[in-house]
């Protein structure tokens, strides 16, 4: 899992570096705490980003739902940090995080004079791209379709998109992590259900009935960042069809 802090620049570049420093040791703090009370394992911090595996030194059987149950925790506990934080006055750390299960290599990495315990492999890769989409699409945890198929039993998942990440062959589906099943109240289940039968008709052959559907939806949800994100796809897709067939 990787984790990172939108807009974290900006947020800071004119605040005092101590003040800096104290805020985001107390945000990792937290971040840490709901990680490791899910029996995951922090990796490393890189400036205001996390990463955190599981499964590893210590082996977990429930690895992929206590991955799951962690994003969760995290949001939770940072929602409550963040309350703190207006309070005195300091910017609201909004986190966006990527997770991927898969095999990878696990060891002592680096030279004879420091060496650090970490994973690496194509796995390893493709959870910090899922953590960098969180900006394309507006979301705030995006995962795998092996995290969803894996945990859809506990947890609840709506489709995004499918991605062809650079140095993959192949395409890869999208899926935002909404909340645990047995928390899902009716409106979360209608509001998955109607965007998977948009997201559906999206592929569809009728471009057309396509956008209308869409439409459709936005109408009902018109925050909602995937369904924009889609919209102005197919409005540029539109756009360049036309110019294609020499239209203004």
């Amino acid at each position: 899992m990787f984790t990172d802090v939108a807009d974290f620049t900006a947020l800071t570049e004119c605040a005092d570096p101590e003040s800096v420093m104290l805020y985001t040791s107390r945000y990792f703090a937290v971040l840490s705490d709901a990680i490791m009370s899910n029996k995951g394992t922090v990796d490393k911090f890189m400036g205001d980003a996390l990463m955190a595996l599981w499964n590893a030194p210590v082996e977990d059987p429930d690895h992929v739902g206590n991955a799951r149950a962690a994003i969760l925790a995290c949001q939770h506990a940072i929602h409550e940090l963040n309350e703190r934080f207006e309070r005195e006055k300091w910017s609201v750390y909004r986190t966006r995080y990527g997770l991927h299960v898969g095999s990878v290599v696990a060891g002592n990495i680096g030279s004879a004079d420091w060496m650090n315990y970490t994973v690496l492999g194509p796995s390893v890769n493709l959870a910090t791209r899922l953590e960098s989409l969180n900006n394309v699409y507006g979301t705030a945890a995006l995962v795998s379709g092996q995290i969803k198929r894996r945990a859809e039993a506990r947890f609840l998942f709506r489709s995004v998109d499918r991605i062809s990440p650079k140095g993959f062959a192949e395409k890869f589906p999208v899926f935002e992590l909404r909340c645990r099943r047995e928390s899902a109240d009716q409106s979360e289940r209608t509001f998955c259900q109607a965007w998977e039968e948009v997201y559906g008709a999206l592929s569809a052959a009728d471009p057309e009935a396509s956008r209308q559907r869409l439409c459709r939806f936005l109408a009902t949800y018109p925050d909602d960042s995937v369904a924009r994100y889609h919209a102005e796809n197919m409005r540029r897709q539109a756009g360049e069809r036309s110019e294609a067939d020499g239209g203004p």
